[in-house]
């Protein structure tokens, strides 16, 4: 996605927290008042001062720092004799499924994985990997002790090329080959691809690779090979899969269009992203559809057989799971986005509409379809663990849950016990229990075990139990049905000591970033997910997944893009649920806040419906389509407005808050980067329209920051990060009190 959730980004702000010293109290010249209440916020210029007593400092600093709920991982299979699993939070450990207890796993933070992790015993764990900086870019077996936390690496050779993907029983091997021509600049830029793409925590999760040609699968015992495929240079590795024994692989692939033109360069008509997008680019002439295969691999006889996706029904292969005893092949597909009015399918991965499942032979010829919303999350992972019997991970509104399918009798059940997200679910081998990571709103993150059937639930970690206790904050599920039928479903996060129904609450309402992707009922504390953070300052937080979300159908998907209803739809729908709380006597003061996508919703909303709202804060906002269009991500204004702003320019000029400012009468908080790709000036002139309106209003520059207060222009975790997240919190507390509770 364009605009990044700051998730991923937390953990080494987590690390950094520690370091910090106190910030100093009173003024400073790290906050520059630039006038028109505008205001310079740059670590660089000396400590940044508290607006908050120490006491509440202390609290903000110990939930922006603690870790998300995303953060907190099972990272690879469990051991044979079910004893152990890899999980890693600010630190990677063995986990003792049993009892709980753990051993570090003392590996040189320098390694970067080539492959999954495997276990060579049970006692010992394993994974190719190449260290960062070696020019040779040799791939080595690194392996762990899990009894000691000891790590060894041996070098194992280029002879067979790069070790991509490891069956569950450490057998069969992967592996991927380089083109003879490739120049040693390109080979590094290969591996340094690869390496970063790979995903540890799914067994196929490798996600590029992009300049790899020959695919081979070798015999860790014996020595032979056998050719699976070459493929065409810039061809995309989807995922892939080993079943257990590693005598059956598939993987699914497509070549990848290669943008050539800068960054952030607008939108060109003749651009196959810009195509796809809007609907004027036919399925057969589409390479995110029609360069789509899925290839399954028999290594006893050494056959391949292909499934091309231009000779289905139009959706596209995605993942891969075999099952155990090596004759079904599950495979996830992918549906296009089919946005009303326009006149071809959006096959862009990023705008795909929702999933499901299919099941083959080992001939290739389908069986059974599962065709649910609650798993239609174009994020969901599916896995066999027999036979007959599949885990699926799914999100479905704002929970990812576990569910178990059974193949022979149809059967599908939620595994879910409580509301959140349960992650990286795994099972064990033989004793029937799946080990994963849970967390959600209202609770830190641990590690837990539970049956195959939901049953037996045991926690296995306590080490956020504290954490929880003293945030006391609470979670109610709820619904609204609004004046065109539709029902939307979210929750309310509350203090822990406030009733429900609540009575004069005051309530922050929340949008995500993206706006493609999931809203995920996680543990999450920053100043632009503020999940965990505003509830434990006394105030209600409602988070509603309304359009153009995963979890909730595909039809809520495309809802965001039909026809005209972008800039509309979704904001429309969060007005009238605010006027039901107010109706309800829940809330008589609310705001609205949310950063990237979540910041432009904010803006719009305020513009479009300037009454509803007592207080907003945006960050990191797009406010501009006219400015999006010519200078932005070429992909995403097409989608937004399926048309160019020379034929649609009073919708692009509606659906901009930037042409809107004076309709604002909200009292409104904004933050933004200097070196955000969104340009400051746009948002600063924005403010400045708002300012002068002598409507209520603030906004402050971070220094070096990026698309996020915690990033640089870079996307990385800026120098003064910590100082400027805790900052930040403050700012959006004191600013929330203010309208909110009249403090």
């Amino acid at each position: 996605m364009r605009y990044p959730t700051i998730v991923g980004l937390m953990m080494a702000l987590a690390l950094l927290a520690g370091a910090l010293p106190a910030q100093a109290q009173g003024g400073s010249p790290a906050v520059m008042d630039e006038g028109n209440n505008i205001y310079l916020v740059d670590g660089a210029k000396g400590p940044i001062p508290n607006l908050l007593p120490a006491e509440e400092v202390h609290k903000i600093r110990e939930l922006v720092f603690s870790t998300p709920g995303s953060l907190h991982r099972v990272v690879s299979p469990v051991s044979p004799d079910d004893q152990a699993v890899l999980v890693k939070s600010r630190t990677t450990d063995f986990l003792n499924v049993n009892d709980g207890s753990t051993v570090r796993f003392n590996a040189d933070p320098g390694w970067q994985p080539l492959s999954n992790y495997f276990w060579l015993d049970s006692d010992t764990i394993a994974q190719y990997a190449v260290y960062a900086g070696d020019e040779s870019s040799m791939p080595y077996l690194l392996t762990g002790d899990r009894r000691s936390g000891a790590s060894d690496a041996t070098p194992v050779g280029l002879e067979a090329g790069f070790p991509v993907l490891v069956s569950p029983n450490g057998r069969r091997v992967l592996y991927a080959t380089l083109p003879a021509e490739t120049q040693s600049a390109a080979r590094a830029s290969a591996i340094a691809e690869l390496a970063q793409a790979f995903d540890p925590l799914a067994q196929g999760g490798i996600g590029a690779i992009m300049l790899f040609s020959n695919l081979v699968v070798r015999d860790r015992e014996t020595g032979e090979s056998r050719p699976v495929a070459t493929l065409t240079p810039g061809t995309r590795v989807e995922h892939a899969a080993f079943s257990q024994d590693g005598s059956m692989f598939a993987l699914t692939a497509q070549l990848f269009p290669t943008d050539t033109r800068k960054p952030y360069d607008g939108a060109l008509f003749s651009d196959l992203f810009y195509r796809d997008a809007t609907g004027n680019l036919p399925p057969a002439e589409n390479p995110f559809f029609s360069n789509n295969q899925l290839i399954s691999f028999d290594f006893g006889s050494g056959q391949a057989q292909t499934l091309r996706a231009l000779d289905g029904d139009g959706v596209v292969y995605s993942s891969v799971s075999w099952s155990s005893d090596n004759q079904t092949l599950l495979v996830k597909v992918d549906q296009p986005g089919r946005v009303v009015g326009r006149r071809y399918p959006q096959y862009n991965p990023q705008y795909r509409a929702g999933s499901s499942i299919r099941f083959y032979n080992r001939g290739l010829q389908e069986i059974r379809r599962l065709e649910r919303i609650e798993l239609s999350d174009i994020e969901l992972e599916a896995a066999f663990l027999s036979p007959d019997e599949v885990l699926i991970q799914s999100q479905y509104r704002l929970d990812r849950r576990p569910w178990y399918y059974n193949l022979r009798s149809g059967e599908l059940r939620d595994l879910a016990g409580s509301a959140g997200s349960y992650r990286n679910v795994t099972p064990t081998n033989s004793s029937r229990q799946l080990i994963f990571s849970y967390s959600s709103v209202s609770e830190a993150p641990d590690y837990y075990r539970m049956s195959w059937d939901g049953g037996a639930l045991k926690r296995l970690t306590w080490a956020n139990a504290a954490l929880t206790e003293r945030t006391n904050i609470k979670q109610q599920p709820l619904s609204f049905t609004l004046r065109d039928g539709t029902t939307h479903t979210g929750v309310l996060v509350m203090p822990g000591d406030a009733p429900f129904p609540p009575k004069n609450l005051p309530i922050v309402v929340y949008q995500e970033g993206g706006p493609t992707g999931p809203i995920k009922n996680q543990w999450y504390a920053s100043v632009e997910s503020p999940f965990s953070l505003l509830p434990s300052f006394g105030f209600g937080l409602l988070i509603v997944p309304l359009y153009g979300r995963y979890g909730i159908g595909p039809e809520r998907f495309d809802g965001l893009v039909d026809g005209t209803n972008f800039g509309q739809i979704d904001i429309d729908a969060q007005a009238e649920i605010v006027a039901q709380l107010r109706a309800r006597g829940w809330a008589n003061k609310v705001g609205i806040v949310g950063c990237s996508y979540g910041g432009y919703f904010v803006n719009q909303s305020i513009t479009r419906h300037p009454s509803t709202y007592d207080a907003a804060h945006a960050q990191c906002s797009l406010i501009d389509l006219f400015t999006e269009w010519s200078r932005g991500y070429p992909a995403l204004a097409p989608w937004f407005e399926g048309l160019p702003p020379q034929a649609a320019l009073e919708e692009y000029r509606r659906d901009s808050p930037a042409y809107n400012a004076g309709r604002v009468r909200t009292p409104l908080l904004a933050f933004h980067g200097t070196d955000d790709f969104l340009p400051v000036t746009v948002m600063e002139n924005y403010m400045l329209q708002v300012i002068n309106n002598q409507v209520p209003a603030r906004l402050l520059k971070f220094q070096g920051a990026g698309h996020g207060v915690n990033v640089n222009g870079d996307g990385v975790i800026g120098r003064y990060a910590a100082d400027y997240e805790v900052y930040g919190a403050q700012e959006q507390i004191t600013w929330f009190r203010t309208y909110l509770m009249g403090q």
